[in-house]
């Protein structure tokens, strides 16, 4: 697909070689071709576009500015597939050719309202929509994080961590594509050739900074809630150990004073006769285990 826009009316026109915006979608060899003949394109760069799933990056080349910019396809989730938009930037001709593989929300949407602009303005109004994706994406994981940190104390079993280390390694794909686009934006920012707009893409890299520095509390902030439930764990696993320990350390003398006097209280003990050798035997183990119960709950034991 291939269409093009005048950026100063908005009106569709054929190809043009100033001031136009220039949307390419998986082009047919025929509208390359077109392409190629109107603006020129360096090899490299096209075939970074035409790459699948190639990083974000930025590069001058002579004919042309180029921007590989990955975002994400949908911010509330992270899937594998990211969208990428390549940008083949002509400071000079104030043209700008977008360049996709596959369908990008953003962009489609910004070219059913788009209204007059310069080039730089389009590129700087494209590549903010592609950072505020990023942002969406950090908000819903701060909610998710509020969930999670009360599951964090009240959750047991094996599955949370499980959560955990899913969620953390969501975190880590999209700091990695965050830490990309934030690299390509930096040097865009630097181009002598923007003049006074450069400051337009200064604010989208210090946005990016934010989300990134909120996918690094994240990511910190999912470790200590993996933390946090180990611990837990631990401590519900201590309290049960405990208690056995209470009921085998009752046990313990019950056992020891039994074993000597015997339980056939038939028999005599210590040379009593058979009613006062029950009354210690039984009167023995009362005492003993109210006792060690009495002990054990001064001490905090239960």
């Amino acid at each position: 697909m291939l269409r093009i826009r005048q950026l100063s009316t908005g009106a569709p026109c054929g190809p043009v070689a100033e001031g136009v915006w220039v949307d390419v979608e998986t082009p047919t060899p025929e509208e390359l071709e077109t392409l190629k003949k109107t603006y020129p394109l360096n090899p490299l760069a096209l075939a970074d576009a035409q790459e699948i799933g190639h990083w974000s990056r930025f590069e001058q080349y002579p004919e042309h500015l180029f921007l590989v910019f990955r975002t994400l396809e949908a911010p509330d989730k992270v899937r594998s597939r990211t969208e990428r938009v390549s940008y083949f930037y002509y400071p000079d001709r104030q043209v700008l050719l977008t360049w996709r593989n596959e369908p990008v929300e953003y962009l489609e949407d910004f070219w059913q309202r788009f209204y007059p602009v310069s080039a730089t303005a389009l590129w700087h109004r494209l590549l903010d929509r592609g950072v505020e994706t990023f942002f969406t994406h950090v908000e819903g994981l701060q909610e998710r994080l509020e969930d999670l940190e009360e599951e964090a104390l009240d959750r047991d079993g094996a599955d949370f961590p499980r959560l955990i280390l899913l969620a953390r390694r969501r975190v880590v794909a999209v700091r990695r594509l965050a830490s990309q686009a934030r690299e390509a934006l930096l040097h865009v920012e630097r181009i002598p050739l923007l003049g006074s707009d450069a400051y337009l893409f200064r604010d989208l890299t210090d946005r990016m900074g934010r989300v990134y520095e909120g996918l690094d509390a994240a990511r910190d902030e999912l470790s200590s809630m993996l933390d946090v439930n180990l611990s837990t764990q631990n401590n519900r696993l201590n309290r049960v150990v405990q208690r056995l320990t209470v009921l085998s350390a009752l046990f313990l003398p019950l056992a020891l004073w039994t074993g000597i006097f015997g339980t056939n209280v038939k028999l005599w003990v210590y040379e009593l006769p058979f009613p006062v050798s029950t009354l210690f035997l039984w009167g023995g183990l009362v005492v003993i285990a109210t006792g060690l119960a009495l002990w054990m709950k001064r001490n905090h034991w239960w």
